[in-house]
């Protein structure tokens, strides 16, 4: 079997809702395969460290096999994606869509607020902000973060990352600026993984 180009969509807080397949498949057109991973933000498993070793799990199992790997993160998935890629350096490359990676300072909405359902998310972000001091510049050239002109859930000073390649979409909201990455402004998304697999 040939080696090929998977690409792993982690999705936001509501990540039990069913269509996320039928929005990614259409990445298929770019010559890449698509999956979308549910860490399970609200199943009842407060820790977020089981989840991200399952995350982890499947990532190890497709590059054990020669496989290419990149990681999308929509929302809270942005966390995800992002520490999975702090224990697995081979990832190709990662996309944090609108998603919060610090707690941030004199924000609003607050971490406490916007993970209050979710205490596994709260743990994510702040696992992420403990470790992303000590990411490498090979890899945060590996990484990009895209956040909408404004953003009333996650603040847009949580979004973007020192060393990755930040954009603004022309878009305000965050479920519409979320829809929109998976969408519309896909190939930004798929054109920069696909770029840093050359």
């Amino acid at each position: 079997m040939s080696p090929k180009h998977h690409v792993i969509y982690v999705p936001g807080l509501d990540d039990s809702r069913k269509g996320y397949e039928l929005f990614i498949n259409k990445w298929r057109f770019y010559g890449i395969v698509p999956h979308v991973h549910r860490v399970g933000w609200n199943d009842g498993e407060k820790s977020f460290e089981p989840k991200l070793k399952k995350l982890v799990s499947g990532i190890n199992s497709l590059i054990k096999k020669g496989h290419i790997v990149s990681l999308v993160g929509g929302s809270a998935g942005g966390s995800a994606v992002l520490n999975a890629f702090t224990q697995q350096p081979k990832i190709n490359a990662v996309v944090n869509v609108c998603g919060r990676l610090r707690a941030g300072k004199n924000v609003r909405p607050s971490l406490e607020w916007a993970a209050r359902n979710s205490p596994a998310f709260k743990e994510s972000v702040l696992l992420f902000e403990k470790r992303e001091p000590m990411m490498k510049k090979e890899q945060r050239g590996r990484i990009l973060t895209l956040s909408p002109i404004w953003d009333e859930i996650v603040p847009r000073t949580t979004i973007s990352l020192n060393g990755a390649t930040n954009k603004t979409l022309p878009s305000i909201e965050h479920i519409l600026s979320g829809f929109l990455g998976l969408t519309v402004f896909s190939p930004i998304v798929i054109g920069f993984v696909k770029e840093k697999a050359k």
